[in-house]
């Protein structure tokens, strides 16, 4: 593996061989077709597991059983308990095929907490011991992105997906949420969306989570949890079944902005929805616009409605503030 093949040399503190070692996790997510969840659980799991160096040793750990473990490699997979051989286990783009297979052998994996995901497969004695992983997971697929890494043993090399979205398809400055990318709403390719890191099974475009993420951050210092999301990204299927359901507070299918990926409804810490008095909507009207984030007019009271103060639009900012 040829370092001068990454496009970066570092990601905050990680470098080196744990961004190759970052890279093949992803090409194997790709080669498995999983979705981009998958990838940045990969990555956040090897990051928890080995700091994404491939032990070649035996780390001399006890298993919660009291036994002892025999793992190595990038997720410290133990021959013991049948991740494969010593060979298997310590080659990289083994290791994380046989990661991710299992990954995707969890039921509902693809809506659970990432920690808990991994901890599904890797029974970790902390189930969130992987949490504190994730944005540096993220940030590390997102600065990888589109890179050709060839995974060795004769495979063909794969793209590493964009967990951050397209940035070169986004318009400039402030615009109100509409077709980009060439897609047509609800039909974006999802590969290009990214999930919300305290809710991950909601999408949105890259540039909108980056700037909800910094927001988040402003929520958090004065509520102490993170901001309630009850909906994302919505595709064309997601639209005819809101439609059916709520009826004239829906969409037409094929005209939500939650199909642009630039929506989303956010409700109260028990996720009802919100009302226009509560002390999260107040703190939104006061706070999210510097993040390019409006609470638009229709939904107001008084405007053409129907009247939610739970559901919230990206129009974006002049520079995009860093999450």
């Amino acid at each position: 593996m040829n370092i001068e093949n990454l496009p970066v040399d570092e990601v905050g503190t990680w470098k080196g061989e744990q961004l190759v070692n970052a890279a093949i996790i992803m090409n194997a997510a790709t080669e498995l077709k999983l979705p981009v969840k998958a990838q940045v659980i990969g990555v956040m799991t090897a990051m928890g597991e080995s700091s994404l160096i491939n032990l070649n040793h035996d780390d001399d750990a006890t298993n919660p059983d009291g036994s002892i473990a025999d793992g190595g490699g990038l997720f410290q997979q133990q021959v013991s308990q049948g991740w494969g051989t010593w060979e298997e286990v310590t080659d990289p783009a083994t290791a994380s095929r046989t990661f991710l297979t299992r990954l995707a052998e969890v039921a509902g994996w693809e809506s659970m907490e990432p920690s808990i995901a991994a901890h599904k497969v890797q029974g970790n004695d902390d189930p969130y011991h992987y949490e504190k992983f994730y944005e540096d997971a993220v940030d590390v697929a997102a600065a990888l992105a589109e890179v050709n890494i060839d995974p060795g043993n004769g495979a063909e090399a794969a793209q590493c997906a964009n967990p951050i979205g397209n940035n070169g398809n986004f318009p400039p400055g402030k615009n109100p949420p509409g077709q980009w990318g060439g897609f047509e709403n609800g039909r974006i390719d999802e590969s290009l969306l990214a999930p919300i890191p305290w809710a991950p099974n909601y999408t949105l475009r890259g540039d909108a989570v980056a700037n909800l993420i910094a927001m988040n951050n402003a929520f958090r210092a004065e509520f102490g949890y993170d901001l309630p999301i009850n909906d994302g990204y919505r595709d064309y299927a997601g639209q005819v079944e809101a439609k059916a359901i709520y009826g004239d507070e829906a969409a037409e299918p094929g005209t939500s902005n939650h199909g642009w990926a630039l929506a989303i409804d956010v409700g109260d810490r028990s996720h009802y929805r919100l009302r226009f008095s509560h002390p999260i909507y107040l703190w939104l009207k006061a706070n999210a616009p510097r993040y390019g984030w409006v609470h638009p007019d229709w939904a107001e009271p008084g405007g053409p409605g129907p009247d939610e103060a739970w559901h919230w639009e990206f129009w974006g900012i002049e520079e995009t503030i860093p999450a």
